[in-house]
């Protein structure tokens, strides 16, 4: 390890023999500065062994012992010299020494050196690491977090990078140089440049947080300086406002024109390789279930009234993943009787057409990513064919939890049943009101009258 109050950049004063070495000194390095260089290669070294016609095993240990020794000639500015006990000694520093160094000492020249260069690579690698870079150190990030979440978070920590950071002097400064009034200042610029508000705010400063989080777990940190900083966020941030509810869910005029269109689609047969999709649509209109979680549906998830949920597909893994999102293990889901009823008109079309009826409930044949993004053209093309304003799929899900929060149901069973950590979640973005401006105005002008 680099040793505290040691900086390998500055210079050294070479030690003469006169002063610090006895009268049988043998070796000296005259080096005037402690300069660092890069190792040698590879490819340098098998260079040298094609060139010098050097296979055998001898030669190779002899021209390695030959490359270390230019390497600590380069960087090595102290003398070295062979004491009356056979031993060989220099000195390194050490700034808890009285003198700022301490005396080495190794058996044989070649032990010495190997000490040496093992020092030297070590310092090196510890002044690179030092000096690295947001900008270099986000790959590495990226990496190490890749084990603990999903494709799509490193995605958006992509897409976060490229739009708020790439570029930026900050990125470039070697991390443990950044002071909290450098972040600070940094983040607030950014913010009101862009107008952020909460949601989008959590979103960009997460990367800085967690980056310098890793930094600090790598020891290139000792401490994370974003953990000192207080954003006046009712000041600086923008206001967030809830999206009108035309644009987040169907309301029940347009749910029951789906539902109907979807069980005259299916009987139509509409589409001939997933041909249960017409019906998966309809049921993601009684249970709010995400879209790969419904991909992923089984005969044998289903107990009694219930579903209890263990999978969901991943459309940007293309694969199942043996979970839900953000780590559940598994979540259990109301179905009501409309719902079972879809489940068992399955059931029969599958014996109908020999199908299995002990495996994926409405996903043909494992077709996982035709069957996931099928639902989402299916059912953008049925809103066009009813003249009902597009609205996504997941907006099922955001319509099921409002026809509960409006009929009754309490925010905190919508939450556990939809899966979510947060109430907040629940109620400020999937409770939405189910009327429209006239309803709303005769109800108004009815308690008023």
């Amino acid at each position: 390890m680099l040793m505290a109050g040691y900086c390998p950049l500055k210079s050294v004063t070479a030690v003469t023999a006169r002063r610090t070495t006895p009268a049988n000194t043998v070796t000296a390095v005259t080096t005037d500065t402690l300069s660092f260089v890069t190792p040698f290669t590879a490819e340098e070294l098998l260079s040298s062994i094609i060139d010098d016609g050097i296979l055998d095993e001898d030669g190779v240990h002899k021209l390695m012992s030959k490359k270390k020794l230019d390497y600590v000639q380069k960087n090595h500015s102290l003398s070295i010299w062979k004491g009356a006990d056979g031993r060989w000694r220099t000195y390194l520093p050490d700034a808890e020494k009285p003198n700022g160094r301490k005396l080495v000492s190794r058996g044989s020249h070649d032990e010495l050196i190997s000490m040496l260069f093992d020092f030297y690579t070590e310092a090196e690698k510890q002044r690179k690491r030092l000096q690295i870079t947001l900008e270099e150190l986000f790959d590495e990030w990226q990496q190490h977090k890749s084990i603990y979440v999903t494709d799509s978070t490193i995605k958006r920590d992509k897409t976060t990078w490229k739009s708020l950071y790439e570029g930026d002097a900050i990125t470039k400064k070697p991390i443990c140089s950044l002071t909290k009034a450098d972040i600070e200042e940094w983040i607030l610029k950014k913010v009101r440049s862009k107008e952020m508000n909460a949601h989008q705010y959590n979103n960009f400063s997460l990367v800085m947080r967690q980056m310098l989080e890793y930094a600090m777990e790598i020891e290139i940190i000792s401490s994370n300086p974003f953990d000192r900083i207080k954003i006046p966020k009712s000041r600086v941030l923008k206001p967030e406002v809830k999206k009108p509810s035309e644009q987040e869910v169907f309301f029940p005029d347009e749910r029951d024109a789906l539902i109907q269109y979807a069980f005259k689609q299916f009987e139509e047969k509409r589409d001939r390789v997933q041909i249960f999709i017409p019906l998966a649509i309809a049921f993601l209109l009684y249970v709010g279930l995400r879209r790969g979680e419904v991909t992923a549906l089984r005969f044998d998830d289903i107990n009694g009234k219930q579903i209890i949920l263990h999978d969901s597909y991943s459309h940007d893994m293309k694969c199942l993943k043996g979970r839900l999102k953000d780590g559940e293990g598994w979540r259990t889901v109301s179905v009501v009787p409309a719902a079972l009823d879809i489940i068992e008109k399955v059931r029969e079309e599958r014996e109908r057409l020999d199908m299995p009826t002990d495996g994926f409930i409405f996903c043909v044949n494992e077709g996982f990513e035709s069957f996931y993004s099928g639902l989402g053209k299916m059912i953008n093309n049925y809103c066009e064919e009813l003249g009902i304003p597009q609205r996504s799929l997941h907006k099922t899900r955001k319509t099921v939890a409002s026809v509960l929060h409006v009929n009754g149901v309490d925010d905190l069973i919508i939450q556990k049943e939809f899966g979510h950590k947060d109430l907040r979640t629940t109620q400020q973005c999937y409770c939405y009101d189910l009327t429209t401006d006239e309803e709303r105005y005769e109800k108004i002008a009815q308690s008023l009258a």
